[in-house]
Parts: C-alpha cells; structure tokens; sequence
C-alpha cells in the first residue's frame, strides 16, 4: 500500500466514536454521573440529542436509568471507583420515547498523577440486537480484579476525543477487510489487553491482527469481519479467543459494525471487551449477533 492509500485510509478519532457501534462517554463520579464528553457511536442516540446531556444541560445521565436499576449503575460506579479491570453491568436504559432498552455498561476509573480520580469512562452497547448477551439486570464482573494499569493520565481542561478514546475501557479500532484484517487505528490499551503495543499492529507494522487470533477461532474472526464489512451501518458481536503476548487464550466480545471512511472501502469499526472476568458473558466462541 503506497503513501497515498494510507493517508486515505487514515482515521481519525471523532470519525471512529461516531461509527462503533455503542456509546462513549467521559463523566464524573457524582450523584447525577454528569457528562463531560458523550458520543452516541453508530446511530444509537436512543432519540436523545447528546448537547442535552453535556454539563446537564437538558438531562441528567442518571436519569436515563430504569428506576429499579438504579441501584445497579451506583454499584457499578462504586466498584469502579475502587479499582482493577473493567467494570461490567446490564441494567435498563430508558430511551427518550420511554421504552426500556437492555445495555451493557463498561467502565473505569480514570486516575490523575497522585491517584486521585480524575473521571469515569465507559462505553454503553445496546443489547436489543445481541439476544445471547441479553439477561437480568446487575454485576456482572467480579469485584477488583488485578488489571495492568494504564499510566496516569492529565485530564484536559476541554476533553477532546482522542483522550477520551484512549482512556475507555474497552479498546476501539477499524480495520480493512483483507486477509490480515489490517488494522488503520485503534485506541485505548492494547498493551491492557494484550502485552502488545498498539504501534505494533497499525498498518502490521510488526504483527498482523489474525497472527493474535486463536488458530481454532480464525473462521469466527473471518465471519464477524466478513458480515459487518457487507452490510454497512449494522452491527454484529462475536465471542472469540485472542492470544496475548504470553501465549494464553483471552476470551473477548467483539461488537462491530461496517463503516466506511471518506475516500476508502467499506471496513469495519468496532471495540473489543475482555471478559475474562466476567463469567456471565462468557460461553461458546461464535457470531452472537447481526
């Protein structure tokens, strides 16, 4: 691929979060989860308008929440706040026509220089079309289990994307459909996930994204990449094994959707999840949803 194809395929932050298929967000750890930084990625804007929940203009986050789930998201929030890897939760979000919508949380603690908090991170994936994830509302992780921490952060005085893209805790990319599933950009700890650097894997600089795939789950990989790249805007999920760089299975989910930047073929955007803590979601390795 010459200089001119990669500059075209190049991507950016806010085209990535626009285009996954779930929700990002950057909030504070108060009474009403107020919302410093919020895209709803890939359409899922559950009717609302994202400029009423920044600064609690219009909405409070908080009151999106199913009543009787309200206790799940303060727990959520709470465990996060002490700790470890991701925390994990199904609750119900209320959309704006007042429907019920079953959704997986994800979220951290993002830590200053001292340990102080310096704001939660989290993505939110509607469920409705995923039925094998679908389940009653509640902790799904388990409680602070050791993580590789990420290096403090400087939470900036106006919050940009690629901050708050790196600082998620689920790792977001686009890749091209081709036979390595070459990744153009990704964020958020891929060192987290999986010992590798990031910078390793764009453009296969040093590793090629199927040589991190199980051998028993390239066809899962083929198939979820395969589907999302045929039909754009629609989303897909996936439960398969990468390696890290140790050698050990990770078992993840993979929620991914075909998206296609400016000047570029159809590829796909989407986020990977471990769930090596979450015994709730892990199961048979396969295509989950479309």
């Amino acid at each position: 691929m010459g200089d001119a194809d990669q500059n075209r395929t190049a991507i950016q932050p806010d085209w990535l979060l626009a285009n996954v298929p779930f929700v990002s967000f950057i909030c504070e750890n108060d009474a009403f989860y107020s919302m410093r930084f919020l895209t709803f990625g890939g359409g899922a804007a559950f009717g609302y308008n994202v400029e009423d929940f920044i600064d609690n203009k219009h909405y409070f986050a908080a009151s999106t929440t199913h009543p009787e789930d309200a206790d799940i998201v303060d727990a959520h929030a709470e465990q996060a706040v002490g700790g470890g890897a991701p925390v994990v939760s199904r609750y119900r979000l209320v959309q704006a026509d007042g429907m019920p919508v079953p959704v997986l949380l994800v979220s951290k603690a993002v830590r200053g220089a001292s340990g102080s908090i310096e704001a939660l991170a989290g993505v939110c994936v509607d469920l409705r079309g995923v039925p094998a994830l679908q389940g009653p509302p509640g902790l799904l992780s388990q409680l602070r289990v050791p993580a590789r921490q990420r290096p403090a952060t400087q939470r900036p005085r106006e919050i940009d994307t690629a901050w708050a893209a790196n600082e998620l805790p689920i790792t977001s990319f686009f890749v091209e459909n081709d036979e390595h599933f070459t990744v153009r950009k990704s964020y958020g700890s891929v060192e987290e996930l999986l010992g590798y650097s990031a910078e390793d894997f764009t453009n296969a600089r040093k590793y090629k994204p199927a040589s991190a795939t199980h051998p028993a789950d390239v066809d899962i990989a083929d198939a979820y990449i395969e589907l999302a790249s045929s039909r754009e805007g629609e989303q897909v999920a996936a439960r398969l094994r990468l390696v890290n760089s140790d050698g050990e299975s990770v078992p993840v989910i993979v929620f991914a959707r075909g998206a296609r930047p400016p000047g570029a073929e159809i590829g796909v955007a989407g986020g990977v999840l471990d769930i090596r803590h979450i015994p709730a979601l892990q199961g048979s390795f396969g295509v989950l949803g479309q």
